[in-house]
């Protein structure tokens, strides 16, 4: 049995959409849990509820970012010890009716997260094939972001997107669930290094494609995502990386972080975030 979670924020439309295309998957051993994260649209999926006894819908009091949710999907999910494999998606992906299939078919080590190739939606052009940390430039690149996939170039990533993560049971028990001091962003790249740090590996799997309509429920510009930026690129490296690496990235995204939100309205949120950066205590962080 295959388990899958994803969270909604904003987006009961998109959500319903992916519902659907999971009811029309050809693999129908599985269970999907949908992590609503808005309590506000609560009343849609009231209004409008799945009739299929393979999905859960789970509405959060509180919205505790994309891990929060994935945690509490995850949580539930992993009581079910039928399921073999945890498919983490955003809720703006869109699949083939042959995309679980396909996936079990490619992904056969036990020790490895996969990622399928991400596709910008509507389009010949990559969403990323993982990412990089670059520590002179403070932050992350994704690979062949952007790039038509006649270019692509496979590229070793650091990390995958959070935005479809296919994951082997007994990698999840090795690992254990998303750390939620992260929120949203770098949440990924946190989980993908301790994945790492316990052996294991990073799997792309070419032949097998998604789509995604990418920041869908941060379209535009979001203040709060330069708060959450800006705070999250600190903690990672407070987390993961040595003394002189760690000061290194830090020194570049502070600075980089500032030359890219000076405006006031931005720039309130990017040292607000630099702020907390500093000051949420981190388990098991090397400050």
């Amino acid at each position: 049995m295959i388990g899958i979670v994803t969270v909604n924020w904003r987006g009961f439309e998109i959500t319903s959409e992916l519902m659907s295309q999971v009811m029309a998957s050809e693999f129908t051993d599985l269970r999907l849990v949908v992590v609503n994260n808005s309590i506000e649209e609560k009343r849609k999926f009231d209004a409008n509820p799945v009739n299929d006894t393979r999905i859960t819908v789970f509405h959060s009091e509180v919205n505790k970012g994309f891990s929060g949710g994935v945690n509490m999907g995850l949580r539930e999910l992993m009581k079910d010890e039928r399921i073999t494999h945890i498919i983490i998606m955003n809720n703006d992906v869109e699949l083939r009716s042959d995309f679980i299939n396909s996936m079990l078919q490619q992904a056969k080590g036990n020790n490895s997260i996969y990622s399928p190739l991400i596709y910008f939606r509507d389009t010949h052009l990559i969403y990323n094939t993982g990412g990089k940390v670059h520590l002179w430039l403070g932050g992350t690149v994704n690979l062949n972001n952007h790039v038509p996939d006649y270019q692509i170039k496979k590229v070793k990533p650091d990390y995958f997107s959070g935005c479809v993560l296919f994951i082997p049971r007994q990698v999840l028990e090795k690992v254990g669930l998303f750390d939620e001091t992260f929120g949203t962003y770098y949440e990924d790249v946190d989980f993908c290094y301790r994945a790492k740090e316990k052996g294991c590996e990073l799997g792309m799997i070419w032949s097998v494609t998604v789509r995604h309509y990418h920041s869908y429920s941060t379209k535009g510009e979001n203040v709060y995502k330069i708060y959450l930026i800006n705070r999250n690129q600190i903690l990672f490296a407070r987390k993961h990386l040595k003394p002189l690496p760690r000061t290194v990235f830090i020194v570049a995204a502070v600075v980089r972080g500032f030359l890219m939100n000076l405006k006031p309205k931005r720039f309130q949120h990017y040292w607000r975030g630099i702020q907390e950066g500093f000051s949420i205590r981190l388990e098991g962080s090397n400050l």
